[in-house]
C-alpha cells in the first residue's frame, strides 16, 4: 500500500463512522497541532491526521527527537503519520538538455511521530490553555480575517442559500439571523470564499475555472477543497465549524471520490491549505 493510500485510508475510516475528521477536530483553546522542536504548527492534511488523535496536547515529536531532548517514547505506544512534500531533483543525464536535467518533482515523503503524551522524561512546559475568546471578540476576529483577504470577491448577504458565483465574482451569504449560531455563520462564508480562490484571477482552480457537473468527481473534489479551506480557517481563529449543515449530502460523494482515488485528499488538502493562506493574506516558503 502506497503512501497516498495509507493517508486516505485513515480519512476513509473516519467518513464510513460517521465522522468528519475536518469539522473541527481540533481544541481551537489550545492550538492546533505544533512540532515540539521547532514549534512550527502542521499543515495540510496533517492537521486532521494528528487531531484525530485521542490525545489533548498539541505538541508532537518523532522517536529521535523525544531522545534528543533527554525523554523517550513509552514503550507500546503507537506513532501517527505525518506527510510532507520533498522536492526531487533527476541527476544529470548526458542525453538529456540542461532544461531537462533541472526539472524538479514534488515526492510525498513522511515521519512517524508520537504525541508528547506518549512520551517520558521529556522536558516540557506546561500546556497554555488560554480563556476561550468573548463572542464579541471572536466574531471581531472572524471579520477580520474576511476584511484582509486581498482581490477579495464581492460579498452579497441576503437570500436562504449561500453560494460562490465565477461569472461575476460574487459570493451570496445568507444573514447571520438565519444561522444556528455565529461560528457557523462564518464557517459557511469562509466555505463560500473558498470558492472564490479559485478564480482565474487568483488561485486558478480548475474546479472553479472550468464548467464542472453538478454531482460529478470533479464537484466533489472542490467541495472537498472549500470544505477543507474553512477547517483551516476556522482553526486559525478559534471557531467551531462543526455545524455546517448538508455534511451528509456531501459525504457520499467525498467517500466515492476518496475511494476512486488515493491521492485525492492529499492534494485536496494542499490547494486548501493555499487557499486558506491566500484568504488570509500570508504566503509561506
Amino acid at each position: 500500500m502506497n503512501l497516498y493510500e495509507t493517508v486516505t485510508n485513515t480519512i476513509l475510516q473516519a467518513l464510513d463512522r460517521g465522522v468528519i475528521p475536518w469539522r473541527k477536530p481540533w481544541d481551537s483553546s489550545v492550538s492546533v497541532p505544533v512540532n515540539v522542536v521547532t514549534n512550527r504548527p502542521y499543515r495540510g492534511v496533517n492537521l486532521f491526521l494528528l487531531a484525530m488523535s485521542p490525545y489533548t496536547d498539541h505538541r508532537w515529536l518523532t522517536y529521535k527527537q523525544a531522545q534528543e531532548r533527554g525523554g523517550r517514547v513509552r514503550p507500546g505506544e503507537k506513532s501517527t503519520l505525518v506527510v510532507f512534500w520533498k522536492r526531487w531533483e533527476p541527476k544529470p543525464d548526458a542525453e538529456q538538455d540542461e532544461e531537462q536535467t533541472r526539472r524538479q518533482a514534488p515526492l510525498l515523503r513522511y515521519f512517524n511521530v508520537f504525541n508528547a503524551e506518549q512520551c517520558e522524561g521529556l522536558e516540557l512546559a506546561d500546556v497554555y490553555r488560554p480563556e476561550r475568546l468573548a463572542e464579541h471578540q471572536r466574531i471581531e476576529r472572524a471579520e477580520l480575517l474576511v476584511a484582509h483577504m486581498p482581490n477579495r470577491p464581492t460579498i452579497r448577504e441576503g437570500g436562504r442559500a449561500a453560494w460562490y458565483r465565477p461569472a461575476d465574482d460574487l459570493v451570496n451569504i445568507p444573514p447571520l439571523s438565519m444561522f444556528s449560531t455565529s461560528d457557523a455563520y462564518y464557517a459557511t462564508l469562509y466555505h463560500e470564499l473558498a470558492h472564490a480562490t479559485g478564480n482565474a484571477s487568483r488561485l486558478n482552480r480548475k474546479g472553479v475555472t472550468e464548467t464542472i457537473q453538478f454531482g460529478s468527481g470533479e464537484y466533489s473534489k472542490e467541495e472537498l477543497v472549500a470544505e477543507l479551506t474553512s477547517a483551516f480557517c476556522c482553526a486559525t481563529i478559534g471557531l467551531d465549524n462543526s455545524l455546517i449543515e448538508d455534511s451528509a449530502s456531501y459525504i457520499s460523494g467525498w467517500l466515492k471520490v476518496l475511494k476512486d482515488d488515493p491521492k485525492a485528499v492529499v492534494i485536496a488538502a494542499a490547494q486548501a491549505q493555499r487557499a486558506a493562506d491566500y484568504i488570509r493574506g500570508v504566503t509561506y516558503t
